[in-house]
């Protein structure tokens, strides 16, 4: 069973969270910067974006399950967001 990280909602089949911005360009700056991590670890989310919102779900297709990667991922979308606030 998947320890579900504080604040994330889901299963052992995906996690997912909706973080709010103030402002659409926070979002969107977000979305940058994690998109850019997400490259270098090759590990992609679900994610939309909505004005001031980005929905997010993550899982590890390969898998079929939620992985460390997964958790390495929502570990680092938690900090970039708080590093915002």
């Amino acid at each position: 069973m998947v320890m579900i990280p504080d604040g994330w909602s889901g299963d052992d089949k995906r996690i997912a969270k909706v973080f709010k911005f103030f402002a659409f360009a926070e979002a969107l700056a977000f979305m940058v910067e994690v998109g850019l991590y997400c490259e270098r670890v090759d590990h992609h989310p679900e994610w939309k974006n909505i004005y001031n919102r980005v929905w997010v779900e993550l899982t590890t297709h390969d898998a079929g399950r939620v992985t460390g990667q997964d958790l390495a991922l929502a570990a680092h979308m938690d900090a970039v967001f708080s590093r915002g606030r």
